[in-house]
């Protein structure tokens, strides 16, 4: 049985203006750092409206609070892809137990 159904999550998008509402990050913004690489909408780019899963809100979310901090944009999203990657290990080894 996984811990995150991660499929799951990703059916649980919200359009880019909602993201923006829930995060306070300015729809622009999210922009600038999708185009960055920072951040993926689930439907991708192009004419079809930005989409966001509940695993990149997440991220978003912590990535703002790093910048609020003073962190620069690029090293916030290492610190925050570490984070990520440290949670998803620890949830393998609860999925192995």
């Amino acid at each position: 049985m996984e811990i995150i159904d991660m499929d799951l999550l990703k059916k649980m998008a919200v359009t880019i203006g909602e993201a923006a509402k829930i995060t306070g990050v300015p729809i622009r913004k999210l922009r600038y750092w999708e185009d960055k690489g920072i951040i993926q909408s689930v439907d991708g780019a192009g004419n079809v409206t930005r989409k966001y899963d509940y695993y990149t809100i997440k991220k978003i979310i912590l990535i703002k609070e790093l910048v609020d901090d003073g962190y620069v944009l690029d090293r916030a999203a290492e610190k925050v892809e570490l984070r990520i990657e440290t949670l998803h290990e620890a949830f393998k080894k609860l999925e192995e137990k």
